[in-house]
């Protein structure tokens, strides 16, 4: 049974939530194995939660045993939904079901995105069955810039900015089912960061956004789709050295199989397989 919680249920069941959030088998992303977000950030996101008129926080309970909680926001104006915490003890296939149940009666109309770690087999495995398209599978890399020292960056790099954003659009071509594509990402320009490789053509791009000292890679892409290392490279290079300059603590990189073996050697932490499904209500 799903139940709407108050700040009093944040108190009482916080402690056991927070240890099911760092378990990758019994939660969803964001993730709080990523050794970046804190208990603090946990109990601040649910007590968010409880207090915005765009999200709600529900406890989960089966024959009245608390087995969790699971919170979701939305956009209106963009029919948006995202689950932003789905920690569950026992019983994650009947949390799911009755979430999806209510969704359909209150936000018709909406694409529901749900990301979950891949180690989470009974979520995954039950939006599946449940008429959910994965859209996304990623490696989540974690940076730590304590100690870190500025690389210097090719000159076939280059910053984009509205001038010349064009650039960017060259090579960006969002699916359909992207939530962030060019469109979006220049209406907010001014909360990116976005290098370009290649000085005639543009051959790759990497772009990120962040603040407070926690920055997120959004994506690499290559003009015709195949991945270059050394061009990588460099890109990484760019965005790491930003990231140092604008002040950050942490950087997240979600990447493919690809970039993987470059993350590491760039001193970036694996934290673990990311899968994103997505269901039109």
């Amino acid at each position: 049974m799903l139940i709407r919680a108050t700040f009093e249920d944040i108190i009482e069941y916080g402690d056991f939530v927070y240890r099911l959030a760092i378990d990758p088998t019994k939660s969803c992303y964001p993730s709080y194995s990523d050794g970046i977000k804190t208990r603090s950030d946990f109990f601040a996101s649910a007590e968010q939660a409880v207090t915005k008129d765009t999200s709600e926080l529900l406890l989960f309970f089966i024959d009245g045993i608390i087995e969790g909680w699971l919170s979701f926001y939305w956009i209106p104006e963009e029919k948006y939904l995202q689950l932003n915490a789905f920690n569950i003890d026992y019983g994650a296939e009947q949390a799911l079901d009755e979430l999806i149940g209510m969704l359909e009666t209150k936000f018709t109309g909406y694409t529901a995105y749900f990301g979950f770690p891949g180690d989470n087999l009974a979520a995954i495995n039950f939006l599946a069955e449940h008429d959910f398209k994965c859209i996304e599978q990623d490696w989540n890399h974690s940076f730590f810039f304590e100690g870190y020292t500025a690389r210097g960056c090719s000159s076939r790099v280059e910053k984009i900015s509205r001038d010349n954003f064009d650039r960017f659009q060259m090579i960006y071509r969002a699916g359909p089912e992207t939530f962030w594509n060019a469109d979006r990402i220049l209406e907010t320009l001014e909360d990116w960061t976005i290098f370009v490789y290649g000085r005639a053509t543009p051959l790759a791009a990497i772009f990120f956004r962040g603040n407070g000292g926690y920055y997120e890679i959004y994506g690499s892409v290559f003009a015709d789709d195949v991945f270059r290392e050394d061009v990588f490279r460099d890109l990484l290079k760019a965005a790491l050295d930003e990231c140092y300059r604008l002040g950050a603590n942490y950087l997240t990189y979600f990447c493919g199989d690809d970039e993987k073996l470059i993350l590491r050697e760039s001193g970036f932490r694996c934290v673990g397989r990311y899968v994103l499904y997505i269901r039109t209500i």
